[in-house]
């Protein structure tokens, strides 16, 4: 007896909840789900209207109305829907009409969603159309002045019979679903009730605690039992899914990882050309808004190169990689790969790689201007000693002192040369040493002085002095000894070259507190403002066809403001003040810090 009444309470309380969760599940699916339906329907159709009238607003001044009906119908063929066109309920423009028979269609300034788009700026209606013979969802707005054609109503029309076929198929099915559940839910609880109820308990709470992530949670298989292979199998389960999401949390923190500490740029887009993820670097690159996901490529990067290349991918992706180069605004360039690949739905996706070639693409535009000067410089000298020593052979002078005018300028020439190529290796030799290079304390005042001493013999020639105005201190700086001397070598070489005989090179130095400038003065013509900045250019010279008698490279300030932006200076010309008469040089270098 007690059996049964069991057996009977578990039926009737198994067919109650049944039935229960049966008439909510087919409530919703009837009305709330068929609500939902038509919601979403009118959602996407007001949607595409409204990119329609955003179309044709963008869209150049048609020409007349037959111009804009053909644009219309166009439109329509594309998009697969019904546009029209109203003015004061005269169709002016219908996709789905041709322009000729416009004339023939019915007064549409009463249908219901033309009266309430014109109160209330939009509306929708459903009903039966007589001209295509099937349900249709009209949605309507209004619409100003759509170039050369009057105001009027802009409405798009979508099959209905589709969400009403859904909303059918759901119930026909729901009905199917639910006598055979219950002749199932019969047969099944008559069957199974009388052991079930104690196993069942165990077996839901050993489902909850994984579902809730307790995955070390196993069942008790007893011998024998008829739920043994069921307990068996939701153990194996439980330990498959922790190893499982085990792996996953892994391989979630090393991609993370991974795509944070990449430099480059990543983005992935779904099938539909949405964006799904991006990491730091990308949003680094282009400021990326917090509602960037969900969005298409063109509306975060407003780069239409990327865009089509997206769509190009999307649409053929057994194409394989695709690669462009775009200018961002602050003067990078930057290189977009796009991967296609298929997900575990076969569904085709993208990954887009942005690298930033910046750098990159300056150093082949420096190497290429370097290789471009430095032919330059060789060239000229080159075709002189060529000239000459082509003369001395062709028609060698009588007598050999003749001949010595010649080979003089063959050997100026090549001494230029060999400066120049020196000063090129000097130069190269600055900037790798910028990369490793040590900084000491040295005394400014020292190597100075040993500048003046090795340059005075050649200034006495000349009867040029030297007046030095500097503190009474070491004036001691971060520098390396060989550079630090290096640079006032050149910057006094220059001045002695360029000043007149009896002229005074004034050099200084001044303590700002956290560094000393360094000064040379000269008394010769000086240098422009229009040559101030590019005199530090490589082979940069005021007359760049000519060679003095140095043999200068036009490398030497070059040489100058490497070696002392390697020492974490600056340097630059300063020769406007008041009272300076020729060019003047200045730089700047940190002073030791204090311990």
């Amino acid at each position: 007896m007690n059996l049964r009444s069991f057996q009977m309470r578990i039926l009737l309380w198994t067919w109650a909840l049944l039935l229960t969760a049966l008439a909510v599940i087919f409530y919703y699916s009837t009305s709330v789900v068929g609500s939902e339906l038509v919601s979403e329907t009118r959602h996407r159709t007001e949607s595409e209207l409204g990119t329609i009238k955003w179309l044709i607003q963008e869209h150049a001044p048609f020409k007349d109305e037959q111009a804009f009906a053909a644009w219309v119908e166009n439109m329509g063929f594309k998009l697969g829907r019904r546009i029209t066109y109203i003015v004061d309920g005269r169709v002016v423009a219908d996709s789905n009409v041709p322009y000729a028979d416009l004339g023939s269609l019915d007064d549409h300034s009463r249908r219901p969603e033309v009266l309430a788009a014109r109160e209330a700026g939009k509306g929708s209606n459903i009903r039966h159309s007589d001209t295509l013979g099937t349900d249709m969802m009209y949605v309507a707005v209004t619409m100003d002045h759509p170039l050369n054609v009057a105001d009027g109503v802009l409405r798009l029309a979508v099959p209905f019979s589709r969400v009403s076929a859904r909303i059918s198929s759901l119930k026909t099915n729901f009905i199917w679903i639910f006598l055979s559940t219950l002749a199932c839910a019969l047969l099944v609880s008559v069957l199974v009730s009388r052991n079930m109820s104690r196993s069942i308990t165990a077996f839901s709470e050993a489902a909850r605690s994984i579902g809730e992530g307790n995955y070390a949670l196993r069942l008790r298989a007893l011998p024998g039992g008829e739920f043994k292979p069921l307990a068996e199998s939701v153990n194996a389960m439980a330990r498959s899914i922790e190893r499982n999401v085990r792996i996953i949390d892994d391989q979630r923190g090393e991609l993370k990882a991974i795509l944070d500490g990449m430099r480059e740029g990543v983005m992935t887009l779904n099938a539909r050309g949405r964006i799904e993820s991006f990491n730091g670097a990308l949003d680094e690159m282009f400021n990326l808004a917090e509602s960037t996901l969900g969005r298409t490529p063109i509306e975060v990067t407003r780069r239409f190169e990327i865009q089509d290349m997206v769509d190009e991918l999307l649409a053929e992706p057994d194409k394989g990689d695709r690669f462009i180069q775009i200018d961002l605004m602050d003067t990078r360039t930057v290189e977009v790969s796009g991967v296609p690949f298929f997900d575990h739905n076969d569904v085709s996706k993208l990954i887009l790689v942005f690298h930033d070639i910046t750098e990159m693409k300056r150093s082949e535009k420096g190497l290429k201007e370097f290789v471009a000067n430095a032919s330059h410089q060789l060239r000229t000298p080159l075709t002189s000693i060529k000239g000459y020593t082509e003369t001395l052979i062709d028609n060698p002078p009588a007598k050999p002192e003749d001949g010595r005018a010649f080979l003089e300028i063959v050997l100026k020439n090549a001494n230029h040369m060999d400066k120049v190529i020196s000063s090129m290796l000097a130069l190269a030799k600055s900037e790798q040493m910028g990369k490793a290079l040590s900084l000491s304390s040295v005394s400014g005042r020292e190597f100075m002085a040993r500048a003046v001493g090795d340059v005075t013999p050649w200034a006495g020639e000349r009867s040029i002095t030297f007046n030095l105005r500097v503190p009474d201190d070491g004036m001691f700086v971060m520098a390396e000894p060989d550079g630090l001397l290096h640079v006032f070598h050149n910057l006094l070489n220059n001045a002695v070259k360029y000043s007149p005989d009896g002229g005074v090179i004034s050099l200084s130095a001044e303590d700002d507190g956290e560094s000393i400038v360094f000064c040379v003065e000269d008394q010769g013509p000086g240098i422009s403002r229009e040559h101030s900045t590019k005199v530090f250019e490589r082979f940069y010279r005021v007359d760049e066809n000519t060679i003095d008698d140095s043999g200068s490279s036009g490398l030497g300030l070059a040489i100058c403001r490497r070696i002392v932006r390697n020492l974490g200076g600056e340097i630059w010309h300063d020769g406007y003040g008041e009272g300076t008469r020729g060019a003047r040089f200045c730089f700047r270098l940190n002073k030791p810090a204090r311990s």
